[in-house]
């Protein structure tokens, strides 16, 4: 019965094509989008899920306490993870994580490298890596081994198989003991190498700062709210007895426990790796519930649509003795092939955007064929139920004996759940509609924004982190200097929009208190302002034949100003950073970090050593001069670059994203409601058929005709814009509260996405309305 029930259902749907292309378009592209997006949300919420003991495995950060403000830092010091794998039953493994700033060299291979860590050798005890080659219980156990990735073999030995292979990293030589396979794109903590290193040389708990990010694995599933107690008992027992002796009043460190599941959303801490955000997540989850939900409402659409075609169909089957549970199993017949053609082609469409996706997103989305086989079950299963189900009680459910008499055009069964679908989809496609002028409307405003400096041709490179080294920087900065071409050159912590800042502790008075406050700080020299066109807008710039103004000569910026309460900064004596003096300027504000956060307190002081950055104005076509002065200074080390208006625009990568991604979901939105609009035209135009006969013989116009047929969805899409409107507004304000600098969201923002759902309403539903206002009424009365 099942093989008869198909055959009929192919014949129905080749017999009417357009009617079944649009039935299976339409939730091919609603599955694909719904997929794609389910796809991105696991890799989102799954971050370090691979690794088997993941549930067990908890991150320690460090929150201090200052005077003025607290400061929370991803990593901790050296000695806790020693203290806690030695004091801590509940503890099975500490382990250790120290980024390095690693030059590696292979034969006449060199390299900045990046993603090398100093680690413990119970790492793998830890993490689950896929070893491809090597013992992971011994791999990291002897001074100067060494466990690196796949594509760590091969771009410097040529192939998976290195092991006992010799390389030189920051000029110390390692052993090659173990390969591991490169890490998914979905881990928070990003791998290239990992180097053996004797922790056990540590003595201080402060002296190092905090240098090393540190995991936990515990034996059993861990009670953090316990654990932390215990680290606050612990940071009493050994780091305060330091801060004592020290002399630093005020100041305390309290230890946070992190599941490894919640790291990739840790936010807020210094020193931390690039992190997610989970709002992100939530909206892709939410767009593809929205997006399948309107593919599904769609598909119910276009097939209710098709109801008074097939009624007398249903009629002749029932008076031929066909039962209700016959009719039903027809139609859901019907659905499943449907089910299973758009399923295929969704499947297709997927297969061919994932690349896509992925290099857009810059991740490794993949399809693992179990995954696979069940969201198409999923998707096939819900489909056929959900879009086969309601049509089929519909139609079944028709009477005979009025269907066969031709009185079965004016049922209302069905017309409510039509409207309400066409009212939901316009409802989201002038929401998505609002979001794409909003979103481009930021972009737009942050790109014309002044950031209090000028980027274009202002060159930065990284000076190697090595004292030896950096004495060479002067050396380097004055044979530049020495070009025509380039414009000047200045030495310093330099300006990176995503860098670091040294934090230090600033003193001062204020309406005759003493103050201190945690700063942020600039190292620089004379020629930094200039070169980036920044305004001194009292005072004047530090100068580099005063010895006052070399070690007590102090810039701040406007926000430093007027968190101070000063009302003439020009003068007032400050200390910070070995510094102690005047202030001898004010800076405009400048937006060193991104337009998301306002510009906050900022100290400039003139210290270039050891210099971390070189600055430099050039044209790009002269970067050769730079390469050839620095293979001559720095000869074995590799020359790394990057131009400042560049890095200022990644800033701003996820936000274009997001702009890319709701155009392209709003296209989405637009096209499937299209369809279901398309629908509904067709059902309303083929239930009035004969009233628009009966019009035309009276001497109706087709523009009359093609007013009455469209008067009905245009209530509808109006209906959509009122409720759209302010659940835009309210989505698209809680975005614009990430950033610093924003647009106002203007009237004419609704109104512009109002007269574009109107357009689209009507263009859709014109050429259905014009065909059945131009057909013979002839033809419609026949029957009459």
């Amino acid at each position: 019965m099942l093989r008869n029930y198909l055959k009929i259902a192919w014949r129905t749907l080749r017999r009417n094509r357009l009617y079944t292309a649009l039935t299976i378009g339409g939730l091919a592209v609603g599955l694909a989008a719904c997929l794609l997006m389910f796809l991105y949300v696991k890799h989102e919420f799954t971050f370090d899920g691979y690794h088997s003991k993941a549930d067990r495995i908890v991150r320690i950060t460090t929150s201090l306490k200052t005077p003025e403000a607290p400061m929370s830092v991803a990593s901790c010091p050296i000695l806790l993870a020693s203290v806690l794998r030695q004091n801590y039953p509940e503890v099975e493994a500490a382990v250790r994580f120290e980024p390095l700033s690693a030059t590696v060299r292979y034969g006449d291979k060199l390299f900045n490298q990046p993603d090398v860590f100093y680690t413990d050798s119970d790492a793998f005890n830890a993490f689950s890596y896929e070893f491809l080659a090597g013992d992971p219980l011994g791999a990291l156990t002897r001074p100067n081994s060494a466990v690196v990735t796949e594509s760590f073999a091969r771009k410097y030995v040529g192939q998976t198989n290195a092991l006992g292979e010799l390389f030189q990293c920051n000029k110390t030589t390692y052993r090659i003991t173990g390969v591991i396979a490169d890490l998914p794109s979905n881990t928070d903590l990003h791998i290239s190498a990992l180097l053996h290193k004797d922790f056990s040389t540590s003595t201080s708990w402060l002296g190092e700062d905090f240098p090393a990010y540190t995991f936990v694995l515990f034996r059993n599933q861990p009670n953090l709210r316990a654990f932390e107690q215990k680290l606050a008992l612990l940071s009493q027992t050994y780091i305060q007895p330091e801060f004592k002796r020290m002399g630093a009043e005020g100041y305390a460190v309290r230890f946070q426990a992190e599941p490894l599941a919640d790291v990739h959303f840790s936010q807020g801490k210094m020193a931390d790796t690039p992190k997610g955000n989970r709002q992100y997540g939530y909206l892709f989850a939410f767009l593809a519930a929205f997006v399948f939900a309107i593919a599904i409402l769609n598909y119910i659409n276009l097939l209710t649509a098709r109801a008074t075609s097939r009624a007398k169909e249903v009629g002749i089957r029932k008076a031929n003795g066909a039962v209700r549970s016959q009719l039903i199993g027809q139609f859901l017949s019907e659905s499943l092939l449907l089910s299973l053609l758009a399923v295929s082609l969704a499947v297709g469409l997927l297969v061919v955007a994932v690349p896509y996706f992925n290099t857009l997103l810059q991740i490794r989305l993949s399809i693992h064929w179990t995954d696979g086989l069940l969201m198409a079950a999923v998707s096939i299963l819900v489909t056929t139920v959900l879009g086969g189900l309601y049509p089929a009680f519909v139609l079944s459910g028709y009477d005979s004996a009025n269907v066969l008499r031709g009185r079965f055009g004016h049922f209302g069964t069905g017309l409510w759940l039509r409207r309400s679908i066409t009212v939901f989809q316009f409802t989201l496609t002038v929401a998505m509609i609002v979001g794409v002028v909003v979103i481009r409307s930021q972009m737009n405003y942050l790109q014309r924004l002044s950031l209090g400096f000028s980027s274009n041709q202002v060159l930065t490179v990284p000076l190697p982190d090595d004292s030896l080294a950096r004495t060479l920087a002067p050396a380097l900065a004055n044979t530049l200097r020495q070009r025509s071409e380039i414009t000047d050159v200045t030495l310093g912590s330099g300006l990176q929009p995503d860098a670091i800042l040294p934090v230090g502790t600033t003193f001062f008075r204020a309406n005759g208190k003493k103050r201190e406050v945690t700063s942020n700080y600039f190292f620089i020299d004379e020629r930094f302002v200039p070169l980036l066109n920044m305004k001194i807008i009292s005072g004047r710039n530090l100068t580099n034949t005063s010895e006052a103004d070399r070690t007590g000569g102090f810039l701040v910026n406007e926000a430093f100003v007027r968190m101070a309460g000063w009302q003439q900064a020009v003068g007032q004596a400050i200390e910070g950073f070995m510094h102690k003096g005047k202030v001898i300027g004010v800076v405009r504000n400048f937006n060193y970090r991104s337009l998301h956060s306002p510009v906050e307190p900022l100290v400039l002081i003139y210290n270039t050593f050891p210099p971390a950055s070189l600055t430099l104005k050039l044209q790009p076509e002269h970067l050769p001069i730079v390469q050839a002065a620095w293979k001559e200074h720095y000869p074995n080390i590799p020359f790394d670059y990057s131009f400042l208006d560049e890095s200022v625009d990644a800033q701003y990568r996820k936000d274009r994203l997001m702009m890319t991604l709701f155009d392209g979901f709003a296209v989405l939105t637009v096209l499937v409601s299209c369809l279901g609009l398309f629908g509904l035209t067709t059902y309303t135009a083929e239930q009035r058929t004969k009233e628009i006969g009966i019009r035309k013989v009276l001497g109706a116009s087709v523009t009359s005709i093609v007013a009455l047929l469209s008067k009905d969805t245009l209530k509808l899409v109006l209906i959509a814009i009122v409720v759209a409107s302010p659940l835009a507004w309210y989505a698209m304000n809680q975005w614009l509260q990430d950033f610093a600098y924003k647009v106002d969201i203007a009237w004419w923002v609704f109104a512009v996405a109002g007269l574009l759902a109107i357009s689209i309403a009507l263009a859709t539903v014109s050429f259905q309305s014009i065909k059945a206002a131009l057909a013979n009424p002839v033809t419609s009365l026949r029957t009459e």
